[in-house]
């Protein structure tokens, strides 16, 4: 059997040694030039994300409005007009504020819940082999493209309409077969005890947040149904073959398997989707300009009109919030990941 001799052991240990080590110091010797690459684009990232919030953490201390006829000083930003924390009391004090935050997290957290539980029952089916599968998936992620504005103008006026809209339509169509059961001899005095039905306005203060979870979240349950489905194509045939010979019903098979697979898809969606619902704008203002129906971004605009300050403040306020939100549900998604 041949053996190696010493001094070409020590050398062959001596050269996977250097190898070695020059594989090591090799990485070490050329990072500088990839950070010095890396640079200019961290800057501009920086300077893109602090200035903007420099400039309203600013404009939060100071008093400053675009039209001011008694003060015309205050219609410059500068430290002469400082205010220190009068513009966060003004807020504070402001009788929409803490309705703004209550309508924000009641419309955030509902449209949440409805995305993912009609996510993932479409998703589910949809998984599932048909004729035509593949014009339904389009057709299903197609309201996903549609703009938040025309959403909004489709929603309350072909729909949502108590009088020209589907809304008012279907209630017309039941009060009239109301009317006409009512003359049968034997049923008619059951369904003239029936009041005759009302159509809901959704421009109403009471109801327009309801319309705004309704259109929100017929637009964003694709992206919901994307994520699903191509999560649910990774998921292990045989683990529902075992639990079919077992006598497991499709329900079960739903929540011990299904539902713990796309736990990670789950929390994503959430936290995408919290950080766009935050925002929303164009809905709010279609819907009801603002009656009854405020969240921050639209208490900030109407402070934008004239109140600059109070605006910058109410925006720092929304920051906070955003941040709390978003510390939760990176918690929930690095459990999700962990787990």
């Amino acid at each position: 059997m041949p053996c190696i001799s010493p001094p070409l052991t020590l050398q062959v240990y001596q050269s996977i040694k250097t190898n070695l080590h020059s594989k090591d110091d090799l990485p070490m010797a050329n990072r500088t030039l990839p950070r010095l690459l890396q640079a200019p684009a961290v800057l501009m990232l920086l300077m893109w994300m602090l200035v903007p919030l420099g400039m309203t953490l600013f404009f939060s201390f100071i008093r400053y409005v675009l039209n001011s006829l008694r003060r015309p000083e205050w219609t410059t930003p500068s430290l002469e007009n400082w205010r220190g924390l009068g513009n966060y009391k003004y807020v504070l004090e402001a009788k929409d504020f803490w309705f703004a935050i209550q309508n924000s997290v009641l419309i955030v957290v509902s449209i949440l819940i409805f995305t993912v539980v009609f996510g993932l029952l479409i998703a589910v089916l949809v998984n599932r082999s048909f004729p035509g599968r593949g014009i339904v998936r389009v057709l299903l992620i197609s309201p996903f493209f549609v703009m938040p504005a025309v959403n909004a103008v489709l929603w309350i006026n072909m729909i949502l309409d108590p009088v020209l809209g589907l809304n008012g339509l279907a209630v017309a169509g039941i009060n009239e077969l109301i009317a006409n059961l009512r003359e049968f001899p034997l049923i008619g005095q059951f369904f003239s005890m029936w009041p005759e039905l009302q159509p809901i306005s959704f421009r109403a203060s009471q109801t327009s947040a309801y319309a705004v979870i309704m259109m929100v979240t017929w637009q964003w349950t694709p992206f919901a149904v994307l994520i699903f489905m191509t999560s649910l194509q990774s998921e292990d045939e045989s683990q529902k073959e075992a639990a079919m010979l077992d006598g497991a019903s499709a329900w079960s098979q739903f929540i011990n398997l299904t539902v713990p697979h796309l736990a990670r898809p789950i929390a994503i969606v959430v936290m995408i989707q919290s950080i766009f619902h935050l925002s929303l704008y164009a809905e709010i203002e279609i819907v009801s300009r603002g009656n009854g129906n405020k969240n921050l971004p639209y208490l900030i605009g109407e402070f934008t009109s004239n109140n600059i300050g109070a605006a910058s403040a109410t925006g720092i306020f929304a920051v906070i919030l955003a941040n709390i939100i978003a510390i939760f549900l990176l918690r929930m998604v690095g459990k999700s990941l962990m787990d």
